[in-house]
């Protein structure tokens, strides 16, 4: 039941957040957002936000697989860290649209 509680509370934070750089425009919350270096704003907060609420979804999804079947928890665990730092790669890779070049 831990883990379930413990993976939901992560995951309603990082959903809370990306809801927050999505939808309110809220881009001081990305890490090493400069507004000199970006192009448009609003679809950089768009992109952004979209990408990462799926770590958020799959954590609650996560926490809730490792609560029904204690077995799976750590190839579950591996899944999310896996979901999520390909989550962070396509949010890095995609932003990179919204950024100045030169």
């Amino acid at each position: 039941m831990g883990e379930f509680i413990t993976f939901s509370i992560a995951g309603l934070i990082i959903i809370f957040l990306s809801y927050l750089i999505k939808y309110k425009k809220q881009a001081y919350l990305i890490s090493g957002y400069n507004e000199d270096e970006i192009i448009d704003k609003d679809g950089f907060c768009n992109w952004i936000g979209g990408v990462m609420m799926w770590p958020g979804i799959f954590a609650i999804i996560a926490g809730a697989l490792m609560w029904m079947y204690p077995a799976m928890g750590m190839p579950v665990a591996l899944a999310f860290a896996l979901i999520t730092i390909v989550a962070v790669i396509i949010a890095i890779v995609g932003g990179r649209k919204y950024k100045k070049q030169g």
